[in-house]
């Protein structure tokens, strides 16, 4: 098991499996993955495209059904072979944020409204919101763009806004699902470092999925996601 003894854990997760069935056909995914990480500690994954990794994010967040297997978040335990329920679903709002490779910007609404938006479905929004989500942009090097609607951004820029959104919350874990992937090498640079850096002045913990062997090494531990099973390398 991915494990280390010093530290409180912020997430585990333990045999977790999962496969997909296309007909007749059966292709396993992932086959018994056992992770676990430490508060305000990161962790790349790495692997060959299509291997689960996104998979594997999806299962930790419970948007995805595993086949087996259990997860646990801070001090609760989950069995994954089933459907989240409501009050692990609210319980998600505040325990996780999740970084997209896509954005996922609402284009009818400003850069302001796109970080809040969390707390007002939340129902936890109040003048302490605003004023963390502006601290938060400016962190990002976007505070100057909060009035601006997210097509008149760069890509760069919509991916630091993406970054305080996930943030808004204070999460205890932030899942970045290849989050430099649609950006130029200096520009996703630039992001990550902000991203690796807004995590750990936030005390955040973070599971990183990346293609790029730098970003990788930059986090505390690196794993590679082969053949359905994840390994420390």
């Amino acid at each position: 098991m991915l494990y280390a003894m010093n530290k409180s854990l912020a997430l585990q997760a333990s045999n977790l499996s999962k496969t997909f069935r296309l007909g007749a056909q059966e292709l396993q995914v992932l086959q018994g993955i056992n992770l676990s990480l430490p508060q305000s500690s990161s962790l790349s994954i790495r692997g060959e495209s299509g291997c689960g990794k996104t998979t594997l994010l999806n299962l930790l967040a419970r948007i995805e059904q595993a086949d087996q297997g259990e997860l646990t978040w801070g001090d609760r335990v989950m069995r994954c072979d089933r459907s989240a329920s409501r009050d692990e679903v609210a319980h998600r709002a505040s325990f996780l944020g999740v970084v997209y490779q896509a954005y996922y910007l609402i284009p009818e609404i400003d850069v302001l409204e796109n970080v809040t938006l969390p707390a007002k479905i939340s129902r936890e929004f109040d003048a302490s919101v605003q004023d963390r989500a502006r601290s938060l942009l400016d962190q990002m090097g976007v505070g100057n763009r909060i009035t601006q609607i997210p097509g008149k951004l760069s890509g760069g820029e919509r991916q630091r806004v993406a970054i305080a959104r996930a943030l808004l919350n204070r999460p205890k874990v932030l899942l970045a699902d290849e989050p430099t992937g649609n950006l130029d090498e200096r520009t996703g640079e630039e992001v990550m470092n902000l991203l690796l850096r807004a995590c750990s002045e936030e005390g955040t913990s973070l599971i990183l999925v990346t293609h790029n062997l730098a970003f990788a090494r930059a986090t505390d531990r690196q794993t590679f996601l082969s053949e359905g099973r994840l390994n420390e390398v």
